[in-house]
C-alpha cells in the first residue's frame, strides 16, 4: 500500500480544514446578532424569531455545512429553546403522517432490493430489449423510469448501475465514449424523471404533503399527484430520449458482449425467488389501497400495515430492511416540517408575501418564477430541502394572489424533482458521475438543455392540463 503525501503548505492545508467551521461561526454569530436586534414594522418578535431560524437553516441547508438532517435538528431544538412555538407543538411534527408515509415506502423498497425482485426484473427486460444499441440506451432510459414509479429513485440507480456497468465493460467502450455518457446518462435521467409519476419516486413528494398539511390543513392524494405530473413526466422522457438519441453515436457496437453480460448476470441471481413473487404482489396491491383508498384510510396506514405483512411473511430481516432506510431523511422531515409551520403560525411566512414581494403578480407569473428558481436551487441542495425553503414562503404569496394552496405544493414538490445538470443534484447524479464514465461536461450542457426544456414543458401543463385537473 502506497504512502500519499500532501506537499501543500501548511497553511493552505489549515485554511482548507477551518473555513468550514470559520463559515459556521460567522454564520451563528450573524443569528445571535440577529435576535438582538429589533423586529422589522408588521411583524413580531416570535414571527423574527422564526425567521431567523429559518434563514439559518437555508444556508445550512445551501451550503451543506451540516448534514441536512442534524440542520433539521437543530431547527427544532431552536424553536422552543426561544420561545417560538411550545415544545410538544414542535416535536408532535415527527407524527406527521408524510413522515411514517415516506418511512413505510423505504421500508417496502428495501424489501423489493433485498428479495431481488427488482434486479430480476431489469435483467429480464434488459434481456429481451437490448437487441440492438438503439433499444438498448432506450430501454436504460424508460426501465429506471417504470421502476422509479414504485420505489425510490436513487435505489432504482442503486439496481442499474452494475447493470450499466458490465453493459459498457462488455462493450470495450473507454471512459468519455458517447455511447457510454449516454448509458449512464439515461439510467440516471430515467431514475430522476421517473421518481415524479408517484409520491414513492422521493423524499419530495411526501414533504410537501406533510408542510401543506401542517400550513393549511388541507392535503392532496396520491392519485392528485400522479394525475397532475404523470403528463409532464412523459413528455420529459420523450425529450430525454431525443436528446439522448441526438448526441449519441451508434457506430461500431458489438450487442452480443453486451447480451452475454445480462445473460451472465441472470444465470448468477437464479429463478425468482418465491419470496420475491410475493412482494411483488404486496406491492401491487400495496400501490392499489394508495390509489383506491389513500384518502379514507391514509397513506401512512396502508404503508405501515404493508411494512407488517412484509415481515409477518418473513420475506425480510430487519437487520436487512435497516441497512437500506435513509433515517437521516426522517430527521429532515421532521425538522423541514416544525420550521415551516413556526413560519405560518407566527406570521413571518404572511409578512414576507406581504412587504417584500410584489403585489400585482399573475399565478402564471408565479408559477413560472417558482418553477425556475426550484429547477435552480434542487442542483445545489437535495430536492426535499428545496421543498423545504421554498413551500412555507410560496404558499402564503399564493394566497395573497388568489392561488390554491395545493397547486403551489404540487408544482414546487413536481418541479424539484428535476435535477440534471450536476452531481450534487440527486444521487442517481452523483452515482453515474461517480464511475468515471460521464463527463461534467456533459452532465451539465445536456442536463441544461433538458432543464430548460422540463420547465417550458411545465408551464404548458400549468396552461393547459392543470385546469382540466379542478
Amino acid at each position: 500500500m502506497s504512502l500519499v503525501i500532501d506537499h501543500r503548505p501548511l497553511y493552505q492545508l489549515l485554511f482548507q480544514r477551518g473555513l468550514p467551521f470559520f463559515a459556521m461561526i460567522f454564520l451563528f454569530f450573524l443569528f445571535y446578532w440577529g435576535l438582538d436586534c429589533v423586529p422589522p414594522e408588521g411583524m413580531s418578535e416570535a414571527a423574527w424569531r422564526s425567521l431567523l431560524i429559518f434563514m439559518l437553516c437555508l444556508l445550512l441547508w445551501v451550503s451543506q455545512l451540516l448534514p441536512l438532517a442534524v440542520t433539521s435538528l437543530m431547527g427544532m431544538a431552536l424553536l422552543p429553546l426561544l420561545g417560538v412555538l411550545p415544545a410538544a407543538d414542535v416535536y408532535s411534527m415527527f407524527g406527521n403522517p408524510a413522515v411514517f408515509f415516506i418511512l413505510g415506502s423505504f421500508m417496502l423498497a428495501a424489501g423489493v432490493l433485498q428479495t431481488g425482485l427488482s434486479e430480476h426484473l431489469a435483467l429480464a427486460l434488459l434481456h429481451r430489449l437490448g437487441t440492438s444499441p438503439h433499444r438498448l440506451l432506450m430501454a436504460m432510459l424508460f426501465l429506471p423510469a417504470f421502476m422509479a414509479a414504485f420505489m425510490p429513485e436513487h435505489a432504482v440507480a442503486a439496481v442499474f448501475l452494475p447493470i450499466a456497468l458490465e453493459i459498457v465493460r462488455g462493450l470495450e467502450l473507454k471512459m468519455g465514449h458517447r455511447y457510454a455518457q449516454s448509458i449512464f446518462l439515461a439510467v440516471a435521467w430515467g431514475s430522476i424523471i421517473g421518481g415524479v409519476t408517484t409520491l414513492l419516486g422521493g423524499a419530495r413528494g411526501p414533504l410537501a404533503l406533510g408542510l401543506i398539511t401542517e400550513l393549511t390543513g388541507k392535503g392532496f392524494s396520491f392519485l392528485d399527484w400522479t394525475l397532475a405530473a404523470l403528463p409532464l413526466v412523459l413528455v420529459v422522457l420523450t425529450v430525454a430520449a431525443s436528446l439522448l438519441w441526438f448526441f449519441t453515436s451508434f457506430e461500431g457496437l458489438d450487442m452480443s458482449k453486451a447480451r452475454k453480460k445480462i445473460e451472465h448476470r441472470q444465470l448468477e441471481l437464479g429463478a425468482l425467488s418465491v419470496k420475491a413473487r410475493i412482494m411483488g404482489v404486496l406491492l401491487l396491491v400495496t400501490i392499489g389501497f394508495w390509489i383506491f383508498e389513500g384518502h379514507d384510510l391514509g397513506l401512512a396506514s396502508i404503508a405501515l400495515l404493508s411494512v407488517v405483512a412484509m415481515f409477518s411473511l418473513r420475506l425480510v430481516t430487519w437487520k436487512a430492511i435497516e441497512s437500506h432506510v435513509n433515517w437521516g431523511v426522517i430527521f429532515m422531515y421532521g425538522g423541514a416540517i416544525a420550521v415551516g409551520k413556526a413560519l405560518a403560525v407566527t406570521g413571518a411566512a404572511h409578512w414576507i408575501a406581504t412587504y417584500l414581494l410584489p403585489q400585482q403578480m399573475t399565478a402564471l407569473l408565479l408559477f413560472a418564477l417558482l418553477a425556475a428558481l426550484t429547477l435552480l436551487l434542487t442542483e445545489g441542495v437535495s430536492n426535499a430541502a428545496a421543498v423545504a425553503i421554498l413551500l412555507p414562503v410560496a404558499v402564503p404569496v399564493g394566497m395573497e394572489i388568489g392561488v390554491d394552496p395545493i397547486q403551489i405544493a404540487l408544482a414546487i414538490g413536481i418541479i424539484s424533482g428535476f435535477a440534471f445538470m450536476l452531481p450534487m443534484g440527486t444521487p442517481a447524479n452523483a452515482l453515474v458521475f461517480s464511475t468515471g464514465y460521464v463527463r461534467m461536461s456533459a452532465m451539465i450542457g445536456r442536463g441544461a438543455v433538458l432543464s430548460s426544456c422540463t420547465w417550458l414543458c411545465f408551464m404548458l401543463m400549468i396552461m393547459f392540463w392543470w385546469p382540466l385537473l379542478v
